[in-house]
């Protein structure tokens, strides 16, 4: 497999490649893109990503040497419009060809020109903002800035550079832990800059000693324990999204170059960085950053800023991949994590970070009031805010005088729990602040809430007082757009629970999705409210079966619990994106799945048991982390064709969770398959429809007689369901042709087409033939007995369901799945034409009243009410990888 280091520069140049054929040709950059004015960082950032590309041993790109395409981008070089990050990225990309005099790179461009971009290179005119707004982390801009053109011999002013450098000093260290609060007023805002300071200063590290190294490597033990599935380093804050996917590539490469983590850690490391960007990839369409487009981005990154997004990414990709030269990723281990991880503990300052099998998110307790900064769960995909905002989710919001304020900023307590935290804040914040100036609007109270994981499934109880009462009071969550939610309110008062469809609107868009709902509480404002509130993800189960009989009474009582739907047919071909919102693939029939008249069939006509397309549909799976659930309801498909039990032997080996209808069935299989050390296996019964039976039964019957030529007043037996060649409906017309009775008929059902029926007018047989369910059940008032005449060799039969739906009584084989799922609503017979023939002559009214009676007891025991739930369970304990 190619390295990561060689995904990513072949990544990058791709990227740059589309651009240079769409938006900028010959390396050009536009004065114009999407309406608005580019500025002069895109072509520092287009050039900062050439040069490391340049470094990293790539020649050309677009089929133009690096070297040319960086003189095409720098010769009209804006100097007074680049600053702070562009100036050093210029600087840095100039010193690799040697000092500013005599650059082999800048020899061609005019004097005039190299003066641009030695101006370009000076930002030495932000130095005043540094104490009148800038964010903290400019000093270390600064001072890079400085060391670029230290570097290439430009005159500098030493004792500015020492400046910034104390001043970059003073950031690392202020914390006991190195992590940086990048707010003005030192309000505790912890966020991607914590981790991020550490690529600002790397040039600048070795002036840092055991500083910069200790707390770079703290940076890297708490995205270990803040990281996101997907593989964002930190979720909360500004600049997540794409930035922190990036930003964890970065990091790999810091802990690589630096030797910054154990040697063994750092295929880890490398494993992490891989993810991300497997991850990363796909906001690149067309070469461009997607963060704009149905997400959102900070104000400071809107569209505007697209174009140098796009560059920026890129950069930081070519950038890591020249510290992963040569190395190899291995997956972490994915520990469960229950920890409240301090960035300043004297001050109350850190981030709940919880995973489970279950469940998985972090809970920041850091500075600021803006909604990516307040004390709600974060996870990519599950729990997600809106950006940039005073639209307060997964916390209180109070309203007064059209203001909104939410407890926000650092908390006057904190207390670990097991499984969950305790958090106090006092004051009421206006919500929508990057800081809150001491100034600002607060309402005067309280609040206290207990968070407590449960499972699948977050408990937040919150004690609310204030002052001074609010106009209105609410608290919602937010949905993502592949996750729905089960969002419960527990209230006491006269309080109302709604979901608002916020599909489409702008303000609804979280750093990585839209958030097309959110759950919501209207809460009685009073001077003190408590209640509680809890959310989970729903599960989300594709099934093979999704228009089958079975699967819609299964499924149907579980509506609104978890998302169900039937497997989309890209997945048969393969598509990996077609699996993204799935966390389960519910299989019952392997043999259908590629059948020729099946509507999922491949385009190039696989084979129903072809085992090639079947092993890759189940790699497909397991290598997105969709689990797999069987319904095993055949010991071998109904329809033999060769390669049919390889087939479902691979199954076997692979599904995570077995469902078996029987205990007999679930034996018989472990008998027959080799099933993974992995796989649970659990028994639940088929379930029944119910009682099909009208009130007026009577004149159904009659109806039915009439319609299906059969006698009035008789005993009517009956065979119902497919042909199965288990099922023996020849040795029943044989039995009740030997049958001495003339009370009685048979009704078969399920005659294969082209079987021999004796000549007795006491038997009726029909070739089998699918008929609505309504047909079906209108049939069952004609019958007082089902016989179920089966030979062992299948695992069920759904015809159980309607013994028990309907209240009749049955003759049974001694098939043990019969014994065992009916009791004593089954007559056993034994096994031959014989047996089933004497048991026909003894019938008695008391014996079938008996079995009547027993089989109206089993109703509520094979109810698909209870059936389902006895499934949720199982596809609750099976769980999902994509937490």
């Amino acid at each position: 497999m190619t390295l990561l280091a060689d995904r990513l520069r072949e990544f990058v140049v791709g990227c740059l490649e589309e651009l240079h054929t769409t938006h900028l040709p010959g390396f050009r950059i536009p004065r114009v893109f999407g309406g608005h004015q580019v500025e002069a960082d895109v072509r520092a950032d287009l050039a900062f990503t050439l040069g490391l590309l340049g470094t990293g041993g790539v020649s050309r790109v677009a089929g133009m040497p690096v070297e040319d395409a960086l003189r095409t981008v720098l010769a009209p070089t804006d100097g007074q419009g680049t600053h702070t990050f562009a100036s050093y990225r210029v600087a840095e990309t100039v010193a690799r060809y040697g000092p500013f005099d005599g650059n082999p790179l800048l020899a061609q461009l005019t004097a005039a020109q190299r003066s641009e971009i030695a101006a370009a290179c000076d930002s030495l005119s932000f130095l005043p903002l540094l104490d009148a707004g800038l964010p903290r982390n400019y000093a270390a801009v600064l001072a890079r800035c400085e060391a670029g053109r230290q570097a290439l011999g430009l005159p500098i002013d030493l004792d500015v550079l020492d400046d910034l450098t104390a001043r970059t000093r003073d950031l690392l260290t202020a914390n006991s832990r190195g992590y940086l609060d990048d707010s003005y007023q030192g309000d505790g805002r912890f966020d991607i800059y914590t981790a991020d300071v550490y690529l600002f200063t790397e040039p600048l590290a070795a002036g840092f000693g055991d500083a910069w190294t200790a707390g770079a490597a703290n940076a890297l033990r708490l995205v270990e324990s803040v990281i996101s599935r997907n593989g964002a380093a930190v979720t909360w804050g500004r600049s997540t999204g794409a930035l922190a996917l990036c930003l964890t590539v970065e990091l790999a490469g810091l802990a690589a170059c630096h030797r910054l983590v154990a040697e063994d850690a750092i295929g880890e490391w490398v494993g992490r960085a891989e993810n991300a960007f497997a991850h990363l990839r796909t906001w690149f369409p067309g070469g461009l950053v997607a963060a704009h487009q149905y997400r959102s981005t900070d104000a400071y990154r809107g569209s505007n800023a697209r174009l140098q997004m796009t560059l920026d990414c890129l950069g930081k990709l070519a950038d890591a991949a020249n510290s992963l030269d040569r190395l190899a990723g291995r997956t972490p281990l994915t520990a469960d994590r229950d920890e409240l991880v301090w960035f300043d503990e004297s001050r109350n300052s850190g981030v709940w970070s919880y995973r489970s099998r279950d469940l998985a998110f972090v809970l920041p307790l850091v500075g600021g009031s803006l909604s990516e900064y307040l004390a709600a769960p974060r996870n990519p995909g599950l729990f997600e805010v809106p950006v940039d905002s005073d639209l307060v989710t997964g916390l209180p919001m109070a309203i007064r005088h059209q203001s909104r304020f939410t407890p926000a900023g650092l908390p006057v307590s904190v207390r670990k729990v097991p499984h969950g935290i305790e958090v106090e804040h006092i004051g009421w914040v206006q919500a929508g602040q990057l800081d809150v100036p001491a100034d600002r609007p607060v309402l005067g109270g309280r609040r206290r809430a207990t968070y407590q994981v449960e499972g699948a499934t977050l408990r937040v109880a919150e004690d609310l007082r204030f002052d001074t009462v609010p106009d209105a009071l609410s608290l919602q969550v937010a949905e993502t757009t592949d996750r729905p939610l089960n969002v419960r309110f527990e209230t006491t008062g006269d309080d109302h629970v709604t979901t608002v469809d916020t599909s489409g609107l702008t303000e609804y868009r979280s750093s990585w999705a839209e958030l097309p709902a959110v759950h919501q509480v209207d809460l009685e404002p009073t001077s003190r409210v408590r209640f509680r509130w809890s959310v989970s993800p729903r599960l989300r189960i594709m099934t093979t079966a999704h228009f089958d009989a079975y699967d819609a009474s299964l499924y149907e009582p579980l509506a609104g619990r978890i998302v169900h739907g039937p497997t989309p047919q890209e997945v048969y071909w393969g598509d990996t994106a077609a699996l993204d919102g799935w966390d389960q693939f519910h299989l019952h029939w392997p043999e259908y799945l590629y059948w020729p008249s099946h509507p999922r069939l491949l385009p190039d006509h696989i084979p129903p048991c072809e085992p090639s397309a079947h092993r890759a549909l189940i790699a497909l799976l397991q290598e997105n982390g969709v689990k797999i659930v069987w319904t095993q309801h055949n010991l071998v498909p109904h329809h033999r064709i060769p390669n049919d039990e390889e087939v479902y032997a691979q199954w076997a080996a692979a599904a995570d969770t077995v469902i078996h209808h029987s205990e007999y069935g679930k034996a018989r299989v472990l008998e027959r398959y080799a099933f993974g050390e992995h796989t649970r296996h659990w028994v639940i019964p088929h379930g029944h429809a119910g009682n099909p039976l009208p009130e007026d039964i009577t004149i159904q019957r009659q109806e039915v007689e009439k319609s299906l030529g059969l006698r009035p007043g008789v005993l009517r037996l009956a065979v119902i369901g497919a042909p199965r060649r288990e099922k023996r409906a020849d040795l029943v017309m044989e039995a009740v042709a030997a049958s001495a009775r003339d009370d009685i008929e048979l009704l078969v059902l399920s005659s294969a087409r082209g079987r021999q029926v004796p000549d007795d007018p006491r038997i009726v047989a029909f070739p089998y033939d699918h008929v609505p369910q309504e047909e079906y059940n209108r049939r069952l008032a004609a019958i007082d007995v089902l016989v179920m005449p089966f030979d062992e060799g299948m695992l069920t039969t759904g015809t159980v369901g309607d013994v028990v739906g309907a209240g009749l009584p049955a003759l049974v084989s001694s098939w043990p799945f019969l014994t065992e799922y009916l009791g004593d609503a089954g007559i056993c017979y034994g096994s031959s034409a014989e047996d089933l023939r004497r048991c026909i002559d003894g019938l008695d009214e008391a014996q079938l009243r008996h079995a009547r009676e027993a089989a109206v007891r089993l109703r509520p025991v094979y109810d698909w009410k209870r059936v389902a739930e006895l499934h949720l369970a199982v596809l609750e304990d099976l769980g999902t990888a994509k937490l």
